[in-house]
């Protein structure tokens, strides 16, 4: 038992590890890019932060920062991945629209969150998913939230992770994968609402062995969020109209979730994590301590920057 638990606390070391390499190389990238046009300046040659900038930049982070991340985590033993299997279409439906619900509720927290800290320091706290977004083409927005950020991010946050840690159990994978998405969108705007539906795509992935699902429901959610969302604002007819159709879809969410949720299929491990003492051995080791730390300066220069 004590050796089994020294193996868990081993293998989240290395998860931890593997993501913080992830946030770490993401911010020297930016760093260096940002001193790079910063020389060019000095030279007479403008970079304009605009549609392409973002592209490269954001491809960039995940192909490097992925590429990273696998190095450190391949060795690990993937013998429990998820199962290919038919999957009702009752599961798909109720699980979008808990993602919706989860999508709204942890924006409400988070939004809370951050007009309680602008309240505190005195100075209004800017938004920098909107910030990013309002300086976009549509073109851009569509390749970058709606294409990209899903297919890698799903891989990422999703594949990668859990076909290596499901070994200690689907609940075990599905709060550290949650988890881990939440912190590494960089703010508390997004964190919240990143790990509720980190951890429901999670559940999804483990249930139907099938990216494909995630994948889709990640497009559509960012779609809506990015260019419906914005677009939708300066027609107010649309706006409330897609008001109507968001708060029924939260509704539902919610109560297809409280009406299900004793009817959620959660596997053991081979090796059980879950349990007394869980949060110690997933959470308290070197390599979660080292993500933890390097999370906390992404938060502060997106706060700063």
């Amino acid at each position: 038992m004590v050796e089994d638990k020294r193996m868990i606390r081993r293998a989240f070391t290395r998860v931890g590890i593997g993501y913080g390499a992830f946030l770490a190389v993401t911010l020297v990238l930016q760093l260096g890019i940002g001193t790079l046009i910063a020389a060019l300046s000095f030279i007479d040659v403008t970079v304009s932060i605009g549609d392409w900038y973002v592209l490269f930049t954001s491809l960039a982070n995940y192909v490097v920062g992925g590429i990273v991340t696998y190095l450190i985590v391949r060795d690990m033993p993937v013998i429990c991945k998820p199962v290919a299997r038919r999957t009702s279409g009752k599961l798909l439906f109720a699980g979008f629209l808990v993602c919706i619900s989860g999508l709204y509720l942890g924006n409400v927290i988070g939004q809370m969150l951050m007009r309680l800290v602008s309240a505190l320091q005195g100075k209004p706290m800017i938004n920098p998913v909107e910030q990013i977004l309002n300086g976009l083409s549509g073109w851009a927005i569509f390749l970058t939230m709606v294409v990209m950020a899903p297919i890698c991010e799903e891989i990422i946050f999703r594949k990668v992770i859990i076909d290596r840690i499901r070994l200690y159990g689907d609940k075990a994978a599905i709060v550290v994968s949650g988890f881990i998405f939440g912190l590494c969108h960089g703010n508390f705007y997004q964190f919240f609402y990143a790990f509720i539906i980190g951890a429901v795509f999670a559940y999804i992935y483990i249930q139907t062995g099938r990216l494909r699902y995630t994948i889709v429901f990640h497009m559509i959610i960012n779609f809506l969020g990015s260019m419906v969302g914005l677009k939708v604002q300066n027609v107010p007819w649309l706006l409330g109209v897609y008001g109507i159709l968001m708060l029924s879809a939260v509704i539902a969410g919610i109560v297809l979730f409280l009406q299900n949720r004793k009817n959620l299929v959660f596997q053991p491990g081979d090796y059980e994590a879950w349990g007394r003492g869980a949060f110690k051995v997933l959470f308290l080791n070197f390599g979660m301590i080292f993500f933890f730390l390097v999370s906390a300066a992404t938060f502060v220069i997106s706060e700063i920057s």
